[in-house]
């Protein structure tokens, strides 16, 4: 929030300037301190707005009456200061426009009320002026920023300037812009591309309107205002200078932004891109060939193996996590499709490597027991691959065990068919949400049918488990996974359940979280971090008519937060033991590049076709 740093607009020059037509020097120069203390709102390490308006005051009760002065502060705090959201979330609305707030006013309104304050005035003509000229200060202020400062950061941190606010409410505007800004802003490549667009005629001609309009607005309020004192004339004909100044700068980057229009054709101005229509050229292509690359060649991906060296709470082994890993990223690649590998194959060796009734996530440390996590995602790999079926009985086995009489299945299964499967403690997190919603979709994948009734139950403890803001009861993910597992189940529960007893539910619930997630995609075309990115990129791709526009834009970001390698840098994923009793989140390059490959890819694949969802 605040101005970001750079060129800022010189306030306390301006009211010095202001308040010496109307007032003695000290007088002059107190107010301008005063109007400096309002507009400091931006500057890094300045008090908060209620300590800056106790300064003001105090500085203009020695020019003025208190009441007066006070009222003004009064009047000042009922108004917006000048923000700027870094990478806020955008929604656009059916027309393709951005409902974006108008430009905060206390600046201006400080500016102009100021010397009329001082000067014994009344202060509402000034406090009208102030609030006419406001938005085209602003403008300006992020022409300079856009065009000029070579410091302003703007471009390269993802920030939502007044400026830009004003294009991104034009309908046939915003989308292009959009796509411009989405991913980094950098590279000259980057700044060249966005210059070059923002110079184009649409553009120019919606600043022009714009600051042709509030200038226009801004002389009536002149016009109108009675002027029955030498000091009132005075201000009124600062204010006629001001605007005439004002429409001077307008007028100087009208003429360079031609100028850089003529310099060459740049990002062109085009409407949405149809259903179905691919991006040219095909980027995001070219990143999934990248990571999928990497996947290949790191495999078996040891590097996001989880390896306790400090033993789990205490224990003497040192015990190491690969099988959920593994699986994961198999998983990740048989959904991207061609590969250029026999993924099958591996999936199937992996499955024969994990021996009968001993599916753990730390293979053979028993301190830790089967757990329902790794079963759903191994089920998947069995009904994917059709290999170690057999096997996947005696997990299966495992599971049926841990079941109590409502068909609820545990995260956590301390009973197999032979008595208890560890000698440890019991575990934290026995009824995780986003757990569940893994298993489920295994079961759904193996054998709808047969499972029928855990399914329905454990349908049913989800949708009890759902509201507003999301999944409640998730221990292990975090809410965006969550998300992505309630809609890969609602997918699957919708064509594979039989008679399906809570589709209406889950149609609600799986409605609810898709709005939820495409209603947060920020500024620069994220969902958040790439692993999150990633997941709404994979939600989104279920919609039935998901925005074209949404979809370039995540693929861009997060094609461009890729690394040169192919990879995405680790993200935290789930919850696991730390070193000496502390918690964390497991985290690794290859799981993290699985998950964001598999999300780039079915954002790809649905962009090409189109109105066509997935089933």
């Amino acid at each position: 929030m605040g101005t970001p740093p750079g060129y800022s607009v010189p306030w306390a020059s301006w009211a010095l300037r202001l308040c010496g037509r109307v007032s003695a020097r000290d007088t002059a120069a107190d107010a301008a301190v005063a109007v400096a203390a309002v507009a400091a709102g931006g500057i890094e390490g300045a008090p908060d707005a209620l300590a800056r308006g106790a300064i003001a005051a105090r500085l203009l009760a020695q020019h003025a009456d208190d009441a007066r002065a006070y009222r003004w502060l009064l009047g000042l705090a009922d108004m917006a200061e000048a923000s700027w959201r870094e990478n806020p979330v955008i929604e656009i609305d059916g027309s393709g426009a951005m409902a974006a707030p108008a430009a905060g006013a206390r600046e201006a309104v400080a500016l102009w009320t100021a010397p009329a304050l001082v000067a014994g005035d009344d202060l509402a003509p000034a406090r009208r002026f102030g609030e006419a000229v406001a938005e085209p200060i602003w403008l300006l202020d992020g022409l300079v920023r856009l065009w000029i400062d070579p410091i302003a950061p703007d471009l390269a941190a993802p920030t939502l300037t007044p400026l830009f606010a004003l294009w991104l409410r034009g309908a046939g505007l915003a989308p292009p812009l959009l796509r411009a800004l989405s991913g980094e802003r950098v590279s000259r490549v980057r700044r060249g591309e966005i210059h070059s667009l923002l110079a184009t005629r649409p553009y120019r001609a919606a600043l022009a309107a714009r600051m042709q309009e509030t200038l226009a607005s801004a002389r009536e309020v002149v016009a109108t205002s009675p002027r029955t004192s030498p000091s009132a004339r005075g201000l009124a004909e600062a204010q006629r200078e001001f605007l005439e100044a004002l429409g001077e700068r307008l007028r100087f980057f009208e003429g360079l932004m031609s100028f850089r229009d003529l310099l060459g054709p740049g990002a062109a101005l085009r409407p949405p891109r149809a259903q179905g229509e691919p991006a040219p050229p095909d980027e995001a292509r070219a990143d999934l060939q990248a990571a999928v690359a990497f996947l290949l060649d790191a495999a078996p991906w040891r590097e996001s193996w989880e390896v306790q060296r400090f033993g789990v709470l205490g224990s003497s082994e040192q015990p190491v996590g690969h099988w959920f890993v593994r699986a994961t990223i198999l998983r990740a690649l048989l959904e991207i499709g061609e590969v250029g590998r026999d993924v099958r194959a591996d999936a199937a060796a992996l499955l024969e490597e994990i021996p009968a009734g001993e599916l753990r996530y730390f293979t053979a440390f028993r301190d830790v027991p089967p757990d329902a996590d790794l079963l759903g995602v191994v089920l998947e790999l069995v009904a994917e691959t059709g290999a170690a079926k057999e096997r996947a009985e005696s997990w299966i086995e495992v599971m049926l065990a841990n079941v109590g009489e409502d068909g609820i299945v545990p995260t956590w299964f301390y009973r197999g068919p032979a008595g208890p499967t560890t000698p440890g403690v019991a575990w934290a997190g026995d009824d995780c949400a986003a757990v569940r919603l893994n298993l489920l979709v295994g079961l759904l994948s193996f054998d709808a049918e047969r499972f029928a009734r855990l399914i329905d139950a454990n349908a049913r403890r989800v949708l009890d488990a759902a509201s507003e803001g999301g999944i409640e009861g998730a221990c292990f993910y975090d809410a965006s996974y969550t998300d992505l597992a309630f809609l890969r189940f609602a997918r699957l529960y919708r064509g594979r359940a039989g008679d399906a007893r809570w589709a209406d539910e889950v149609a609600a619930v799986e409605a609810a979280t898709l709005s939820r997630m495409l209603r947060s995609q920020r500024l620069d075309g994220g969902f958040g971090a790439p692993l999150c990115t990633a997941a709404c990129l994979e939600g989104a791709a279920m919609t039935e008519r998901p925005d074209p526009l949404l979809l370039e834009r995540g693929m861009r970001y997060l094609g461009e937060r890729q690394l040169v390698d192919g990879s995405w840098p680790a993200e935290p994923l789930y919850r696991v033991p730390m070193k000496r009793g502390r918690e964390g989140h497991h985290q690794g390059r290859a799981l993290t590049t699985a998950l964001c490959a598999r999300g780039l890819a079915a954002a790809r694949s649905r962009l090409r076709r189109g109105g066509e969802r997935r089933t």
